[in-house]
């Protein structure tokens, strides 16, 4: 059993509705969580494990947490839940938008925790008879291989470029009735679909992977740097192709079609298993605790090599680029 801080570095007095949602959304996990062997604490000497579940409230690179005053005085006990895409895993925790050959023994993969809820992604049960074999709605400017999907033809199959709505999303101009309409259309296509295309994003993981799970369906991952978070038996309910292999999809896809509605069913299975509300809490807590056992270098010191991520020519612009605009305004 352990006792666990939940907090986030985001200063109180954020006006943002979404940087301090991954640590109510987490509190509210704990809250409902059906296995009762960890808790909740508010006393950080005594607690095993703290918890950060931080946004962008933190800074891009953490910052707020790498100086916080808890994270200087318990280090080793310290540990960050984090989705951002162009992550950089300054502390040990759960990122799921590590990349494989980013990814070390001191992070491991996760889900989606703070993002907005799409409350129409709700379970059906499949049926062999859903009128598309696959389908894909979202944009096609997060990554090299969503631009390849949209040249599939088949004709059971769906395919939406919502470039122009996301770009809405992220800059906060889409109207909550707007938001909801395409909460509804996004949850219906997948509803009515056997196979659901999962190509990476800004990130090698997408949480339309974890709400296709959540909704029964089954996941086709086209993710090369993807790391599948521990637990469920990926295989057997999901089907991962290299991206490079995007043109075999409708192939692959009917040759294993019979299969559609008993993998949706075992997907539904393993998502309530590993990443439904009442389980969340827990799975986060045993992942910290695993890492912290297979420690073997103090964190004061395995930190140290993460760094060197910073000269990642994205990371490097963006570290530059922030420089330079401080530096214009300090100067006036």
């Amino acid at each position: 059993m352990a006792r666990v801080v939940l907090l986030s570095a985001t200063p109180e007095d954020d006006e943002t509705d979404f940087n301090l949602a991954p640590l109510l959304d987490l509190q509210k996990c704990a809250e409902l969580d059906r296995f009762r062997i960890h808790s909740v604490s508010s006393d950080p000497e005594v607690a095993e494990v703290i918890l950060f579940a931080e946004f962008y409230g933190s800074g891009w690179y953490l910052e707020r947490v790498r100086q916080h005053p808890l994270v200087r005085k318990f280090r080793d006990k310290c540990f960050v839940f984090c989705a951002n895409p162009y992550v950089i895993p300054f502390l040990p925790g759960i990122y799921a938008g590590v990349e494989k050959r980013w990814s070390s023994p001191r992070t491991r993969a996760g889900t989606y925790l703070g993002r907005t809820k799409n409350e129409f992604t709700t379970y059906t049960p499949s049926a062999h008879d859903l009128p598309y074999l696959f389908s894909f709605m979202g944009s096609i400017r997060n990554a090299p291989v969503r631009r390849d999907l949209a040249m599939l033809k088949h004709p059971r199959s769906f395919f939406q470029n919502t470039a122009e709505e996301f770009d809405r999303i992220q800059h906060r101009k889409m109207s909550q009735r707007e938001r909801l309409d395409y909460d509804r259309r996004y949850a219906e296509l997948t509803k009515v679909s056997k196979f659901v295309l999962c190509p990476r994003g800004l990130s090698a993981s997408s949480i339309r992977l974890f709400e296709t799970m959540r909704m029964g369906r089954v996941p086709v991952i086209l993710s090369d740097g993807w790391v599948a978070p521990a637990g469920p038996c990926w295989d057997k309910f999901a089907i991962q192709i290299r991206e490079k292999d995007f043109a075999q999809i409708p192939r692959i896809l009917e040759e294993r079609e019979a299969e559609a509605v008993e993998m949706g069913e075992l997907a539904r299975r393993e998502w309530e298993e590993w990443f439904a509300d009442e389980v969340l809490f827990h799975r986060l807590v045993e992942l910290c605790l695993e890492i912290k056992k297979s420690r073997r270098v103090p964190e004061s010191l395995a930190r140290w090599p993460v760094y060197l991520q910073c000269l990642r020519p994205f990371h490097l612009r963006r570290m530059l680029g922030a420089r330079y605009r401080a530096l214009r305004r300090a100067l006036g």
